[in-house]
């Protein structure tokens, strides 16, 4: 697993528009641009925000990620605190 390429996609995902909009139209075919393994897309596509922290991502990156996707920060908190959400 690599870190710094999770790294580059959530960040993408979080700074473009284009992105956004081409992973949300297709994510596997936006993360194939990607050198992932089956489980970090996995993690991405599924908004495993928690695993992605645990495996070292940065969490303000796991944070803009959750939240450009239009989900709540009440539930960020409580998947990072590994609370129900």
């Amino acid at each position: 697993m690599s870190r710094n390429t999770l790294e580059k996609v959530l960040y993408d995902l979080s700074t473009s528009g284009t992105h956004k909009k081409k992973f949300s139209e297709d994510p596997n075919k936006f993360l194939s641009r990607y050198q992932l393994d089956d489980k970090e897309r996995a993690l991405i596509r599924e908004y495993k925000v928690r695993e992605l922290a645990d495996l070292g991502v940065n969490t303000m990156l796991t944070w803009g990620f959750w939240l450009q996707a239009g989900k709540s920060n009440r539930d960020y908190l409580k998947i990072m605190k590994r609370e129900e959400a």
